[in-house]
């Protein structure tokens, strides 16, 4: 069984290698992309908390 630590740890990664892509990025599609990464990460909260 999955606890709630490892979808938090999960999500925070992945909103930190959205905000990675956003700041280092100059191409538009990889700061879409980037951003895309960011808000899936926000959903991947709201589906953890709405679980547990």
């Amino acid at each position: 069984m999955h606890c709630l630590d490892s979808y938090l740890f999960v999500s925070a990664a992945m909103f930190v290698l959205g905000l990675l892509a956003v700041v280092t990025r100059k191409n538009a599609v990889s700061i879409l992309m980037g951003i895309e990464l960011m808000l899936n990460a926000g959903a991947l909260n709201f589906v953890a908390f709405s679980r547990f």
